[in-house]
């Protein structure tokens, strides 16, 4: 199957717009009679159909064909807006997808703003929510777009690339919570990392603390193991294993060396 595309999609229909204040440890399970988008306007819920589980908050919206059976459960109470359409493609073109919208903070506003539309059943009501809807669907998919470029990438964890640059010297500084900082899942971080710096966070942050560790051998008068744990290292012997690795030298021969050349 090729990968799903939002844009690609022929509303026949729309069913019904509305909103709903889903609370906490709410659960549920269904096979949706429609396609459905799902957009937060605030709160947390994870849906999971087969063993994939989505998070839908206000910074990701979900989407969901005909016939999907799902589990739902409400980790965090708020306003949740659901669009039920009847589409003209065939199951074939259609796959449940999660989209990353913290780049667009309107979207959620444009969504809750349609169903409040749609329940006045004012004039021509279906056809002006009819292009909202196609409206939506163009910002979700072009921020899809910018997120596959490189610059998407980066943009969607610049957070944490800035957070490392400021905190490296803490020893507890990890995978997990370098992506809740940029606000995505552990493994779609590591990805987006790995594309961007062609290497994981944790052996950029080796690299990240090696050159500071690296200004710190040849212009101060600290010792290995102050240094070491001066730029987030545990202990010197790891500090020493990980900087030979990274500089081809061991932090006394570095040092000795950068000395001979200043």
């Amino acid at each position: 199957m090729k990968n799903f595309d939002i844009s690609n999609l022929v509303i026949s229909e729309i069913k019904d717009i509305y909103s709903l204040k889903l609370k906490k440890h709410t659960e549920a399970s269904a096979k949706l009679m429609s396609s459905v988008l799902i957009v937060r306007q605030a709160g947390r819920s994870v849906y999971t159909v087969g063993k994939k589980e989505y998070a839908v908050d206000a910074g990701n919206a979900l989407f969901l064909p005909s016939g999907t059976e799902y589990t739902l459960d409400v980790e965090k109470y708020g306003i949740c807006t659901v669009i039920e359409l009847s589409l003209s493609n065939s199951a074939s073109e259609l796959a449940p997808c999660g989209f990353f919208i913290e780049g667009d903070k309107d979207i959620s506003k444009s969504v809750l703003n349609l169903a409040h539309f749609w329940a006045l059943k004012g004039p021509a009501y279906r056809s002006k929510c009819m292009s909202g809807v196609y409206d939506v669907i163009t910002r979700i998919s072009g921020i899809a777009s910018y997120n596959s470029s490189l610059a998407g990438k980066y943009s969607l964890i610049h957070r944490s690339v800035k957070y490392i640059e400021t905190n490296y010297a803490d020893p507890d500084l990890y995978t997990p919570y370098l992506a809740e900082i940029s606000g995505i899942g552990e493994t779609y971080y590591r990805n987006i990392f790995i594309a961007v710096f062609n290497v994981p966070p944790t052996k950029y942050i080796q690299q990240y603390r090696v050159d500071k560790a690296k200004a710190l051998l040849v212009d101060s008068e600290l010792s290995v193991e102050e240094i070491a744990l001066k730029v987030g290292f545990a202990n010197s012997s790891y500090f020493c294993k990980v900087f030979k690795s990274v500089a081809g030298f061991t932090p006394s021969e570095y040092a000795d060396k950068g000395r001979r050349i200043g």
